[in-house]
């Protein structure tokens, strides 16, 4: 069991660069890439630092929100599922994609990357 604290409400990171191992984790990574005239995000939780998927610690879900709309959420199974999905939108230029995950030790965690 990890000795890192349980946090309150949703904690992001600003600079993932300078960030610890327990945020990197922890911190979702966005990927948007153009499929025609749609966007398809891509969302991993464990780019960086790899996440633990164990049936003591593991990610819960992930919810992306356009906007401030949610759009998209994905349930994981501990050990069988693991945190990377993806969803094809149809959104304008300078849109605000932000997703959210849900570690079942260590809350919220949640990141932001403009279409």
């Amino acid at each position: 069991m990890s000795d890192a604290p349980i946090l309150g409400g949703v904690s992001q990171v600003s600079d993932i660069e300078s960030a610890g191992d327990f945020e990197k984790k922890h911190t979702p990574y966005i990927e948007l890439s153009a499929e025609g005239d749609k966007t398809r995000v891509t969302v991993k939780v464990g780019h960086w630092v790899s996440h633990p998927n164990t049936a003591d610690h593991f990610i819960e879900w992930i919810t992306i929100l356009v906007g401030e709309a949610p759009i998209a959420r994905f349930m994981f199974a501990a050990v069988a599922a693991y945190p990377d999905v993806s969803v094809l939108v149809d959104v304008d230029d300078g849109t605000t994609v932000r997703a959210i995950e849900s570690c079942n030790l260590h809350g919220l965690w949640a990141a932001e990357a403009t279409t």
